[in-house]
């Protein structure tokens, strides 16, 4: 799961331990990753690994998916939630803005 450092990545990730599922969680930021690990501490019955990780950057993001597969020995849902914003119009945003969302919104 891509995002899972805050927000609905976070709370997906409590609901699927709630489920029983491992996981294996990803966001830019190292700080949400562990609070989210935190959280799911209750949970002891399932397996948690963590990666921080720029979804814009398919190389990591391949490397990523191998290590998942590694670790947890295969992949059954995957949930691509990790997302930005822009606070701008389309008029105010520069082309490297665009790709910037669309390389996490779209790829990641």
């Amino acid at each position: 799961m891509t995002g899972a450092g805050s927000g609905i990545g976070q709370q997906l990730a409590i609901l699927l331990a709630k489920q029983g599922c491992h996981l294996s969680l990803s966001d830019i930021n190292e700080k949400g990753l562990e609070k989210t690990v935190e959280l799911l501490k209750p949970y002891s019955n399932i397996t948690v690994t963590t990666k921080k990780l720029d979804v814009s950057d398919r190389e990591a993001v391949k490397q990523w998916a191998q290590e998942t597969v590694q670790d947890h020995g295969c992949v059954n849902l995957i949930f691509n939630n990790a997302g930005v914003a822009l606070g701008s119009t389309v008029e105010g945003a520069t082309y490297e803005d665009l790709e910037w969302i669309v390389g996490i919104n779209f790829w990641g």
